[in-house]
């Protein structure tokens, strides 16, 4: 009885709660600002930290913050993970979305995961597909995102939710929110914690998020080496964990190879990262792999040798790039699915 009382759609609305980090965003937190506010109900909250901002954008917050009414907080500069965790910290809501300041959200996304939660009130989280745009807003590509599965994110090395999901913010009680040690992986290193006991997560197969790539964003201003140790640490920090079910521990190898083959790619975009001891530290963990779920999270030779490469891949790459056929373009490389239809 219990059980089907758990499984029964809640007639309750849920409340959410929606946090903005920001720094020196200037540029994009009125746009990120106004989709979110334009889809709150009056029980529904928005809190936006503002870390320390020089450029303008605290004067901004100030005015929005008076026409449409959601809460800032100001701090000293402290980095984006502690802002994230003072803002969900303050919600007084346990559904809790994190949006960055250069990524609005779209129309409909706020009502949908709601509705999700209101139907299977068991979820401890849900995310949407999403679009990838460019500094000005204008579409890059619409990535559909993977079915949830945590066996998958952990094999394979990649955080399947991404911009737009929403969280139970009790699922991870005793822990925080965001991790200073994964700086760069924090979403990650979240979502493989939050999950980490089987608890259910959906996918929303529609388009309500975006995520914007310019050159000041914070995936392009990283530190590859730092973000390459990111990498394998967050790996080693999981599997050191003593709640870990059976099925996770008997993971461990093709964890760990897989984030050595990822922190080996890092070379593919950034100069100093060591992607021949990775590379090699991938396969001593793990020679052979077995056939995964997402064809572009597989080995590939061709994306090491490129990495291992580097620089000089990357040059003659980019000299005949115009002469190729798309599926063989420098940004599939980047993408890790060159060679792929």
């Amino acid at each position: 009885m219990g059980e089907e009382l758990l499984s029964m759609p809640d007639t309750v609305t849920p409340r959410v709660s929606i946090v903005t980090p920001v720094w020196n965003a200037a540029s994009y937190i009125t746009e990120t600002v106004i989709s979110v506010v334009s889809q709150l109900e009056s029980t529904d909250e928005y809190i936006v930290i503002d870390d320390g901002s020089t450029d303008g954008t605290t004067a901004l917050l100030e005015d929005l913050s008076r026409a449409h009414g959601f809460q800032v907080i100001r701090q000293e500069r402290r980095g984006e993970i502690a802002a994230v965790n003072a803002g969900v910290a303050a919600t007084s809501n346990s559904l809790v979305c994190v949006v960055n300041a250069d990524d609005p959200v779209l129309a409909g996304l706020v009502r949908r995961m709601k509705r999700a939660f209101q139907e299977r009130p068991e979820l401890v989280g849900a995310y949407p597909d999403w679009r990838m745009i460019d500094a000005s807003g204008g579409s890059i590509r619409t990535v559909r995102t993977a079915s949830y599965s945590y066996q998958a994110m952990l094999a394979e090395h990649f955080c399947i939710p991404g911009p737009g999901a929403f969280f139970r913010k009790d699922a991870v009680a005793g822990e925080p929110w965001r991790d200073p040690r994964a700086e760069g992986l924090s979403d990650f290193d979240f979502w493989l914690r939050l999950g980490l006991n089987g608890a259910p997560v959906q996918r929303i197969p529609e388009v309500l998020a975006t995520w914007r790539s310019h050159a000041s964003g914070t995936t392009a201003t990283i530190d590859g080496s730092k973000l390459a140790n990111a990498k394998i640490e967050l790996v080693r920090r999981i599997f050191a964990r003593s709640d870990l079910p059976t099925d996770v521990q008997a993971m461990r190898g093709q964890a760990l190879s897989a984030a050595y083959y990822q922190a080996a790619l890092l070379g593919l975009r950034h100069s100093g990262v060591p992607s021949l001891r990775y590379a090699a530290a991938s396969y001593w963990h793990l020679p052979v792999w077995p056939k995964l779920a997402h064809q572009t999270q597989r080995r590939s030779m061709t994306h090491l040798g490129y990495a291992l490469l580097q620089p000089v891949s990357g040059w003659c790459h980019r000299l005949i790039d115009p002469l190729l056929p798309p599926r063989y373009r420098r940004s599939r490389v980047l993408a890790q699915t060159f060679g792929l239809e």
